[in-house]
């Protein structure tokens, strides 16, 4: 168990604690605490490492400039099994991202940045919810155009999608090359090497820029987002729609604005579940 721990004096002077920590130093039912602490006094908290994170030379000289390691992605973790875990795209500890993390068979970790599961989110959503993310780790959201290119821009990357029908059958594309640009590229999407179960449904999208439906960035006479209910990497329009409207697998709205794989199920059926998630390597 170790820490870092900052806080301020009652003089305003900004200290930093460095070192290992007691299990018992945290409760989860502390209790008030009566009176005022003297200068300098604080309670730390400290948290138990998954991987070794904490194992570097601590070094108090200078303590607010120590660089920290801390994980970027699930891939810096060291994870037995699934779950939501915090990870940090930036590097600082001031921009903590919630993430769910899938571990699989070969003890792969990998970051979720897509989840579907049931409906209870909405995906037809602006230019900025893309941009920031939305919904919950532990049940669907979108991690945020903003961290998925900070993830991609600096090393290699995978993508693995996986894909369930309401029959239970499921499928996977893998994409051993992956990459979204910035913002001021409009989060263009590069992604190729496929393989996988599902067909590939997402190569034709590579070299698009994202849309949605206040942002027009694809090749169709319309916006893309708004005839098909989403928000993608459109050219005019796709094969996949993986942000679309969540149906109860085959469908008869209009065209493929449901959860749509088109080389898994063709058009006018919506997936049960997905994940996109991805993996340095």
């Amino acid at each position: 168990v170790c820490y870092m721990h900052n806080f301020v004096t009652e003089s305003g002077a900004e200290e930093f604690d460095y070192g290992c920590g007691s299990s018992l130093a945290c409760s989860n039912s502390a209790g008030s605490i009566l009176g005022r602490r003297s200068e300098g006094h604080h309670v730390k908290c400290t948290l138990c490492c998954d991987s070794r994170l904490c194992n570097d030379i601590l070094n108090c000289t200078n303590a607010g400039q120590l660089p920290l390691k801390l994980p970027r992605e699930c891939a810096d973790l060291q994870l037995a099994g699934s779950g939501v875990h915090t990870i940090y795209p930036y590097g600082r500890l001031q921009q903590p991202v919630s993430v769910y993390c899938y571990v699989d068979s070969s003890l792969h970790s990998w970051t979720v940045i897509q989840r579907r599961i049931n409906g209870s989110v909405n995906f037809y959503r602006d230019w900025q919810a893309y941009k920031t993310g939305f919904g919950q780790a532990n049940e669907e959201y979108w991690l945020g155009n903003d961290n998925i290119h900070e993830l991609t821009a600096d090393s290699n990357h995978a993508l693995m999608i996986l894909m369930t029908d309401f029959s239970g059958v499921t499928k996977f594309a893998e994409y051993l090359s992956f990459h979204v640009s910035s913002e001021a590229n409009g989060y263009q999407l590069m992604v190729s090497k496929y393989d996988g179960t599902a067909g590939d449904s997402l190569t034709r999208q590579n070299g698009h820029k994202f849309t949605t439906f206040d942002r027009d960035n694809d090749d169709h006479g319309s916006n893309c987002a708004v005839l098909f209910k989403g928000a993608w990497w459109y050219d005019s329009c796709h094969l996949s729609n993986l942000n679309g409207v969540y149906f109860h697998g085959h469908h008869d709205e209009y065209a493929t604005t449901g959860i749509d794989w088109y080389t898994f199920h063709g058009y006018h059926y919506s997936m049960k579940t997905t994940m996109m998630m991805i993996r340095k390597y």
